[in-house]
């Protein structure tokens, strides 16, 4: 599987909040990639309410700091959707 299909896949992963996924993805290679708005799979598990999979993606590195091309954060996904949970853990 090439680069560009593990990125999609840690994508997927992450906006399914599917944990043993993205660890597997990034175990195997997966880039911390973004889809073509700039939205990264922190920025995913943020917006969709997945804290555990929030988690995983913190401690492998992910910035919590990144910005989408319309200058959001993960922070700001979580806080408009509602998830008091995750706006904790990026704080």
């Amino acid at each position: 599987m090439s680069l560009v299909d593990l990125g999609k896949r840690l994508l997927e992963a992450a906006r399914k909040g599917q944990d043993d996924e993205v660890r597997t993805l990034m175990a195997n290679g997966a880039p911390f990639t973004t889809d073509w708005l700039g939205t990264s799979p922190l920025h995913l598990a943020a917006q969709y309410g997945h804290y555990s999979t929030a988690e995983v993606l913190l401690r492998a590195g992910v910035s919590r700091d990144a910005r989408t091309k319309v200058d959001r954060t993960p922070l700001h996904m979580a806080a408009a959707d509602g998830h008091a949970h995750i706006v904790e853990l990026l704080v």
